[in-house]
């Protein structure tokens, strides 16, 4: 084989090498942009995911904060049924038998100290609530 010829063939060679580099290449950027839509599916997923439960944590809260279910229960429903307790119990109870009583009751987010201590004694005076002392640590229903 001449100079020529060797010259001629290899420059084929190198140029079908060439071609079927670009086809690879070809077939390299479709397949990362398949790869890439593929990636970006469960992202949009997720994400959307994400924002509708945090949609609905927010719409909670709200409904919670609209009827007042922060875990407050006003003073006037408290006393009430506390009233009503002990004009059922017709007998002066404890303080430990009406938070009994009311937790298992009426299940109210309260607790013992802020029983004893703050409710019971604002009950007392307030008139409106037929409520009385009857001695230490002791409540009953005042009659009129």
């Amino acid at each position: 084989m001449d100079n020529l010829s060797e010259k001629k063939y290899l420059y084929e060679q190198m140029q079908s090498i060439i071609d079927e580099r670009r086809v690879l290449t070809k077939i390299y950027t479709e397949l990362q942009e398949r790869l890439a839509i593929l990636d970006e599916i469960p992202i949009d997923q997720q994400t959307q995911s994400t924002m509708l439960k945090k949609e609905a944590e927010y719409q909670r809260y709200m409904l919670s904060k609209k009827e007042n279910l922060n875990g407050r229960v006003p003073y006037s429903i408290i006393s009430l049924k506390i009233a009503s307790l002990l004009k059922d119990a017709g007998r002066p109870l404890s303080n430990k038998e009406i938070y009994e009583l009311i937790m298992s009751k009426d299940q109210l987010s309260l607790t013992y100290k802020n029983l004893t201590m703050n409710i019971l004694p604002r009950m007392n005076k307030d008139s409106v609530v037929n409520v009385e002392k009857a001695y230490r640590g002791f409540w009953q229903y005042r009659r009129k």
